[in-house]
């Protein structure tokens, strides 16, 4: 947190240098910095994985959500927002870190953890 602090802290000095009428939209654009470096929206490490592999998780991941009754949508092998929606109730529900990414670590959660986690879609 201390690197980020001091990037924000540069950012608002050039700002403030280059033009002082630009002082009031400091705290909007710090603001948004902020926002968009938050949990929720960094990039997930499976992002960086070969294609092939990337698809094979998140298909694992919206086929094992949607037995356990979180809608994940479609089968499809493509992040959307219901597969991140569907992650991220489920890390909620088992009580993992959420951060709306597949992996490894939630793939063998959904498949292997006792009890099982299941959310109101459960098909029965």
């Amino acid at each position: 947190m201390e690197g980020e602090a001091r990037l924000f802290q540069q950012a608002a000095d050039t700002i403030i240098r280059s033009d002082r009428s630009m002082k009031r939209l400091l705290l909007p654009a710090l603001c948004g910095a902020l926002f968009l470096a938050t949990p929720a929206f960094a990039a997930c490490d499976s992002d960086n994985l070969p294609d092939e592999m990337r698809l094979a998780f998140i298909s694992g991941a919206q086929e094992a959500l949607n037995e356990h009754g979180f809608n994940a949508g479609p089968v499809d092998g493509k992040m959307g927002s219901r597969t991140r929606t569907a992650i991220r109730s489920y890390q909620r529900a088992a009580k993992l870190p959420v951060d709306g990414c597949v992996s490894q670590g939630l793939l063998d959660h959904l498949n292997f953890s006792q009890p099982k986690i299941y959310g109101p879609n459960r098909p029965r």
